[in-house]
């Protein structure tokens, strides 16, 4: 699958440091990023994989609309982010860290979950 940076990625990687622009596009293999030269970056579901990197499909650019706006909310508000994500609130969660209860929804309940919080989403691919 590609995966496209949406925020410039300069840093050490796995394969060592890597200076990626805004749009360029990446490959995943087994769970890994590989830069256009070959070398793995990180892992897609580390925290420099969610941070630099979404699927560079039009799903996955609405998703990062969401989730970016979301990000902000709840970091402006840590007293409703504790109160969103209680644990006990999310029974069926392995990893119950709230960017990663947002970021593994289902597309469908993560613009329900937007919806509800803040009003309409942005249109997709936005």
């Amino acid at each position: 699958m590609e995966y496209i940076v949406y925020k410039r990625f300069k840093d050490k990687g796995l394969d060592g440091y890597f200076n990626l622009r805004y749009g360029t596009v990446c490959e995943e293999r087994g769970g890994y990023l590989f830069a256009p030269d070959g070398r793995r970056i990180c892992a897609a579901t580390s925290e420099n994989g969610w941070g630099h990197f979404r699927p560079n499909t039009t799903e996955g650019a609405f998703r990062q609309a969401m989730l970016d706006r979301l990000y902000k909310h709840y970091e402006r508000s840590p007293a409703l982010t504790a109160e969103d994500f209680d644990p006990a609130k999310w029974p069926e969660a392995d990893n119950t860290y709230w960017k990663n209860l947002l970021r593994t929804m289902q597309t469908e309940k993560l613009t329900a979950f937007y919806r509800a919080r803040l009003g309409e989403p942005p249109r997709e691919g936005r």
